[in-house]
C-alpha cells in the first residue's frame, strides 16, 4: 500500500505539470490574432531522480526550453523565433480534455486510498482496542467451573441427568463438532427440537448420574446471565430506541416456548404429508417442462426471449429443487430417513447440482451453531460458504468487511468476502480485504449474481467431508441431464447464465435471514437458552400470500430455526402462534 501511495503521488504531480503546460500552450495560441498553432515537436517527458523535464524544441535552431519540477515551477516561454505548425481546434480540445480526465481519475484513486481506506483502518483499530461493555466482559472471561468440569469428562445434561457422550461424539450423525461444542451444557431443549424422536433415542442410553441441585442452579444462573447479556447487546445494536420498561424473564420465556413445542406436537405439525410432497414435486417437474418447451417454441427466433424465458424457467426449476433438497436433508419430507436421503440426492445432487449430503452436514451444524465463533475462527459452517443455495464463493474471492462500521445501520454468516459484525474484524488481516470493504455496498449484489451458482456447485463437491461414490454418480447424472436440456436451444450459454441469475435471488433471500443479526462466542451461545438465541439471530421476511411458493415458505424463518424438524408446509400456521407467544 505504501508503494501504491507513492506511485499515485508521482503520477498526480506528473499529470499536474502536463496539464499546466497544456493550459499555457492553449493560452499562448489564443492570445495572438492568428490561426491555432502548436509547437512543431514535443519530446516525451524525461523523468530523472528528483527532476521532471519537459522539452519544447523549435524547428529553427532546436534550442530546448526546459521546465523542472520542484517546490515552485517557473514557466518562461520565449515567443521569439518559435515556429508553429497549424493544429486544429478540435484536436487541441480533445487532448486538453483527455489530460484532465486522467487527472480526475487519479485524484479519485488517491482520495479512495488516502481517505476511505485510512479512515476505515482507524475505526477498526479503535473498535478492536476498545474494551467491551462490562456485562459482555464478564460473560466472556468467567467460564462456569461446573460446565468446564463436565466438558473435560465428556458429559452433557439432559432432563437433569448427566450422560457420557465422549466415545459417541465421532459417530454423531449431526457431526462431531456439534456435540463437542455442547459438552458440559444442558442440551434438553436443543436435543428435542433437533431430533424427531428424542425420547426414543434417549431411552437406549443410560445416564452416568443425576445432576445435583447445586449443578443445576449454577448452570441456570449462568444461562440467565448470558441471555441478559445477549438481550442487552441486541438492544444496543438495534435501530429502535423504544424501551418497554419490562424486564425480560428468561425462565418464563423458556416455559412458554416449551409449551408451544408440546402444542405443535399434539396438533400433528411435525408429521409431513405425502400430498404436499406430490404437489411440490409436480411443480418442479412443471417448471422443467416449461423450460424445455419454451426452448423448442422459441428456437430459431431472433428475439432475446428465445433464451431469457427458458433461462427463467430453468432457474425456477433449480430454485424449487433447492427447497426440496433442504427439506429432505432435514428429514422433513417423509417418515423414513433413508427415503429422505435419496430424495435429497435427487433434488439436490442431480437436479440442482449441489451435493445433498454436503448440504446435510453443513446445514445441521448451521442450526446448532448459528452465528458463533471462538478464538480459532468461525463455528457456523455456512459462514464459510455464504448462505444456502447460491453464494458459496470462499475459494474465489476475498473482499469486504462490515456494514456496521462504515455505515452504522446494520450489524448469517461470514464469508471470505465480508465480515458482518465488529467482533469478527480480528480474523481478517489482509489489507486488500480491508480496502475493498469500503465498497461492499456496491460489490455485494454483483458478487452474489455473478459467482453464486458456480461457487456453491464447486464447493459442495470439493469440500465434501468423506468420499461417497453416489455423489460422483449424481454429478454425472446432473451433467447429462443439463446437456439434454440445453441441447434443445441454440443459446445454451445464455440460458444457463439467466438461470444462474434467477437462482441468485434465493441466495439474497436466505442471506437476509441472518446477515444483519448478532454474533456470539460459541461457549456462550451453547450455554444460553436455545430459543432466545435463535430468535435474536434470525428474522422473517414479509411476503404476499400468493408469492409464498416462490420463497419456499422460508420467509417464515423463525418457525424453521426454532423447530428445525417442523415441515415447511406448516410454517404459515405456526409463525403467528410463535409471534403471539
Amino acid at each position: 500500500m505504501i508503494l501504491i501511495s507513492t506511485t499515485t503521488r508521482i503520477l498526480l504531480r506528473s499529470t499536474t505539470i502536463i496539464a499546466t503546460m497544456t493550459s499555457v500552450c492553449v493560452s499562448y495560441n489564443t492570445s495572438i490574432q492568428e490561426p491555432n498553432y502548436a509547437p512543431s515537436h514535443v519530446t516525451a517527458p524525461t523523468l530523472h531522480p528528483g527532476k521532471l523535464d519537459i522539452v519544447l524544441q523549435k524547428n529553427t535552431n532546436h534550442q530546448p526550453v526546459c521546465f523542472s519540477s520542484g517546490d515552485d515551477i517557473n514557466i518562461n516561454i520565449c515567443r521569439d523565433d518559435m515556429m508553429r505548425t497549424p493544429l486544429t481546434q478540435s484536436t487541441s480540445q480533445e487532448e486538453h480534455h483527455l489530460i484532465w480526465w486522467v487527472l480526475c481519475l487519479l485524484s479519485c484513486a488517491y482520495y479512495m486510498y488516502n481517505h476511505r481506506y485510512r479512515r476505515g483502518e482507524e475505526e477498526k483499530e479503535e473498535i478492536i482496542s476498545s474494551s467491551p461493555p462490562s456485562a459482555t466482559t464478564t460473560a466472556c472471561d468467567n467460564k462456569c467451573p461446573i460446565r468446564e468440569k463436565a466438558r473435560r469428562e465428556g458429559l452433557v445434561l439432559y432432563d437433569d441427568n448427566w450422560y457420557n457422550v465422549a466415545k459417541f461424539a465421532s459417530y454423531h450423525p449431526g457431526g462431531k463438532e456439534v456435540l463437542s461444542q455442547y459438552l458440559g451444557c444442558d442440551i434438553t431443549f436443543v436435543f428435542k427440537v433437533m431430533h424427531r424422536d428424542s425420547s426414543k433415542i434417549m431411552k437406549h442410553r443410560r445416564p452416568v448420574r443425576a445432576a445435583t441441585k447445586e449443578e443445576i442452579e449454577a448452570l441456570t444462573s449462568r444461562r440467565d446471565d448470558i441471555c441478559n447479556d445477549m438481550l442487552q447487546e441486541y438492544k444496543e445494536s438495534s435501530s429502535s430506541e423504544e424501551e418497554t420498561g419490562v424486564e425480560f424473564d428468561v425462565k418464563a420465556f423458556e416455559e412458554d416456548t416449551n409449551e408451544l413445542y408440546q402444542q405443535f406436537l399434539k396438533d400433528g405439525y411435525f408429521k409431513p404429508t405425502t400430498f404436499w410432497l406430490i404437489q411440490k414435486t409436480a411443480l418442479v417437474l412443471l417448471l422443467l417442462s416449461l423450460s424445455i418447451c419454451s426452448m423448442r417454441i422459441m428456437e430459431g427466433r431472433e428475439s432475446s426471449f428465445s433464451y431469457i424465458l427458458p433461462g427463467i424457467f430453468l432457474g425456477l426449476f433449480w430454485h424449487q429443487s433447492g427447497f426440496l433438497m433442504h427439506d429432505a436433508e432435514h428429514h422433513n419430507l417423509i417418515g423414513s430417513e433413508l427415503v429422505n436421503d435419496i430424495l435429497g440426492w435427487i433434488f439436490g445432487t442431480i437436479f440442482l447440482g449441489v451435493n445433498g449430503a454436503w448440504w446435510r452436514e453443513e446445514h445441521r451444524e448451521h442450526h446448532a451453531l448459528l452465528n458463533t465463533y471462538d478464538k480459532e475462527g468461525f463455528k457456523d459452517p455456512q459462514v464459510r460458504y455464504i448462505s444456502s443455495c447460491g453464494l458459496c464463493i470462499r475459494r474465489t474471492t476475498h473482499l469486504l468487511t462490515i456494514l456496521q462500521i462504515y455505515h452504522h445501520d446494520v450489524n448469517q454468516m461470514r464469508e471470505d468476502v465480508w465480515i458482518q459484525n465488529k467482533k469478527l474484524i480480528s480474523f481478517y488481516g489482509d489489507e486488500a480485504i480491508h480496502f475493498l470493504a469500503n465498497f461492499q455496498h456496491i460489490l455485494f449484489i454483483p458478487i452474489i449474481f455473478v459467482a453464486g451458482r458456480v461457487g456453491i456447485v464447486i464447493d459442495s463437491t470439493v469440500t465434501e467431508r468423506k468420499f461417497r461414490p453416489w455423489t460422483i454418480l449424481g454429478n454425472v447424472l446432473h451433467i447429462l441431464l443439463h446437456y439434454c436440456i440445453l441441447s434443445q436451444t441454440s443459446h445454451p450459454l445464455q440460458v444457463y447464465i439467466i438461470a444462474s441469475f434467477q437462482q441468485a435471488i434465493l441466495s439474497l433471500q436466505l442471506l437476509g435471514n441472518h446477515y444483519t443479526k448478532p454474533w456470539n462466542p460459541v461457549h456462550e451461545a451453547t450455554e444460553a437458552n436455545y430459543f432466545l438465541w435463535q430468535v435474536l439471530c434470525t428474522q422473517d421476511f414479509k411476503c404476499p400470500t400468493w408469492l409464498r411458493w416462490y420463497y419456499g415458505g422460508l420467509n417464515f424463518h423463525y418457525s424453521h430455526h426454532l423447530f428445525p424438524t417442523l415441515p415447511r408446509e406448516y410454517f404459515h400456521l405456526t409463525t403467528p402462534r410463535i409471534k403471539v407467544s
